[in-house]
């Protein structure tokens, strides 16, 4: 009995999806720095009270405003001839805050930091499909397609027709958001409107892909 080793051809695709956001998530904390560490939990909280209140009153549900870190500690700095020494102590409550009224996000942000104050800190923001499943299927058909192609050229060049596929690997799936949005404070005060300016968010699949030649 003779047996034979088919030749194998191997590939790798990718393919991408993109739409826009209908989310954004917005990470800051309420940060105090004060002499005792009791007045600077108390202000602390009462920062990120405030914050809460003013996204409650843009529309943000109270289960889309959630505390993602607490923090209390002493900061200290050292001289010659003392060691260590207590300067004061920092507070931190960190939230993760997401909006889903694109259109009023930029408005509602600027509202929230104003009421926050000078003890509120913007530690970033990130533009979201919540609901992915369908980008998921596009970047999977066209990286399907992408390794299709790769593998037909391949096995014309070595002249033998593509056989069955042996193998089909995913990896790499994932969410690339858009690039750091272009914000900017509206001039009147009064009425704060962070200018956000998003982009779309890209989904990217890879397949590993193995035929045979016939």
């Amino acid at each position: 009995m003779t047996e034979t080793n088919p030749s194998i051809v191997s590939v790798s695709g990718t393919g991408t999806a993109s739409a826009p956001p209908d989310a954004m998530r917005i990470r800051l904390a309420a940060s105090a720095f004060r002499p005792t560490l009791a007045a600077a939990l108390a202000d602390s909280e009462s920062a990120a009270a405030r914050v809460r209140a003013a996204f409650a009153a843009g529309g943000v549900a109270a289960k889309d405003a959630v505390t993602q870190g607490l923090s209390v500690h002493a900061e200290q700095v050292w001289t010659e001839g003392k060691g260590n020494e207590v300067t004061g102590y920092r507070s931190d409550h960190e939230l993760l805050v997401t909006t889903r009224d694109m259109d009023a996000a930029g408005r509602v942000l600027g509202e929230a930091l104003v009421a926050g104050g000078d003890d509120v800190r913007l530690h970033g923001v990130e533009f979201v499909v919540e609901d992915d499943a369908p980008l998921l299927v596009e970047a999977r058909a066209a990286a399907w397609r992408d390794a299709v192609a790769k593998a037909e050229q391949i096995a014309g060049l070595a002249g033998r027709p593509l056989g069955r596929v042996v193998s089909v690997v995913e990896g790499g799936v994932g969410a690339m958001p858009p690039p750091m949005p272009k914000m900017r404070m509206m001039a009147a005060m009064a009425a704060p409107d962070m200018a956000v300016e998003p982009g779309g968010v890209d989904v990217h699949v890879s397949l590993a892909v193995q035929w045979e030649l016939e």
